[in-house]
């Protein structure tokens, strides 16, 4: 009896070890951001359509040339990924581009700052076009190999490989191989000379992929809110009366009461002429607390809006508008949790309302699923440095552990 009592003891306490060593190492190594990282490679990628625009071909795989008419200056966000060079937990954006304003073909390289929420340009690969020989051509791929990634630059004469160039980044900063690595499999990206520039991407439909790549850095960001949504759970008369304010903040382009500190400043702020665009729906809708709203809507221009509203008796409509954003980035959940901190101290805000909106226990279609609860969240315990020590560790105590239990179940009774 003792051996078994021992035995399950030991059974479930290496079980534990071992469960526990997996689920402390385990990261994010997939080549894709989440949260507030893609809240912030999303505003990096939109300066650079904002200054360069997307370049574009009339149909995927066309050739751009120079036809001596002088509008062979190029410009244009060719192709933007992330990109896990290192398999760490803070992937890579990288965008590449052409720049009329210097006639380069340029790669450029961003990464990550977790301390401080911020992103950083740690490589331009710049190559002027207008440079290159004649005969010869120069051209950027993306190279992969197993968990290592790379950024390759080729150079060829006369359709003769002359000079290759390989780059990666390790731990937040880029480097060029000496030795070629070896690469499995590989992707164009762009090819060009002195007299022609072809994408070795689609950019079709004036480049639709970049299009897509950027809302899907903007999704990243929505799904990161882990606040229960209610929007369709709110009652026919608090939807009524939001909906009445969001009809009248279509027009703003980026509003916060933040910005202002009196009140008759933000009251002729409101004021803004109509700008033709026309609210169309609810898309999500967050309780933050204190009567404080998040919700994001669409127009009949953009899916991407949002505004932060306050419910308040002293309110038009019942509802007092603290920001606005349209046309936009949505706010990841580590900014709505800040923001919600920064507005309870505004001096500007009404007092919230009496009582809290009544909301219904299970969605208005008879046939949905009722609503989901709050999800929880689990902050990190360990940062990456201090993982592999602990899953050591782990392992250690768990074979040690094994070890013992075998030689005492095999041992004699005695």
């Amino acid at each position: 009896m003792l051996k078994n009592r021992i035995f399950r003891f030991l059974s479930v306490f290496c079980s534990i070890v071992i469960a526990l060593s997996c689920l402390t190492y385990s990261g994010a190594s997939a080549d894709e951001p989440v949260g507030k990282m893609s809240s912030v490679y999303a505003y990096v990628l939109n300066d650079y359509l904002y200054t360069y625009g997307a370049m574009y071909t009339e149909e995927a795989g066309d050739t751009l040339r120079d036809n001596g008419d002088g509008e062979f200056a190029l410009s244009g966000v060719i192709h933007s990924e992330i990109i896990n060079f290192d398999a760490n937990e803070n992937p890579y954006l990288v965008i590449f581009l052409a720049d009329a304003g210097y006639n380069t073909a340029s790669c450029h390289v961003w990464k990550y700052n977790e301390q401080e929420e911020k992103a950083e340009r740690i490589a331009i690969l710049d190559v002027n076009y207008t440079m290159l020989a004649d005969g010869q051509v120069g051209g950027f791929a993306l190279g992969f190999s197993n968990d290592k990634r790379y950024i390759i630059y080729r150079v060829y004469q006369d359709n003769v490989l002359t000079n290759s160039d390989y780059y990666t980044a390790i731990d937040g900063d880029a480097f060029e191989y000496v030795n070629a690595p070896q690469v499995l499999n590989e992707i164009g990206v762009m090819d060009f000379s002195n007299s022609y520039f072809h994408p070795g991407v689609d950019v079709s439909h004036y480049n639709a992929n970049v299009g897509e790549f950027f809302d899907d850095l903007k999704n990243a960001a929505a799904d990161s809110v882990t606040y229960e949504d209610i929007a369709e759970r709110l009652g026919d008369e608090d939807e009524a009366q939001i909906e009445a304010v969001l009809k009248n903040v279509t027009s703003f382009t980026d509003f916060d009461i933040a910005n202002y500190t009196s009140m008759e400043d933000y009251r002729k702020a409101l004021e803004v002429e109509p700008n033709g665009d026309r609210f169309y729906l609810i898309s999500e809708a967050y309780d933050l607390g204190d009567e404080i709203y998040y919700i994001r809507f669409s127009t009949d221009r953009s899916y991407y809006n949002y505004a932060l509203l306050r419910r308040s008796d002293d309110a038009e409509n019942g509802y007092q508008i603290l920001k606005v954003r349209t046309d936009c980035i949505p706010l990841s959940d580590r900014e709505l949790k800040q923001i919600k901190t920064d507005y309870d101290r505004n001096t500007l805000l009404y007092k919230k309302a009496k009582g809290s909106l009544k909301l219904s226990k299970y969605c208005a279609d008879d046939n949905a699923e009722p609503s989901k609860k709050p999800l929880i969240q689990i902050d990190k315990s360990f940062d990456k440095q201090t993982r592999l020590p602990i899953v050591c560790i782990g392992g250690g105590i768990a074979v040690a552990l094994l070890t013992i239990l075998w030689v005492y179940l095999y041992s004699d009774n005695d």
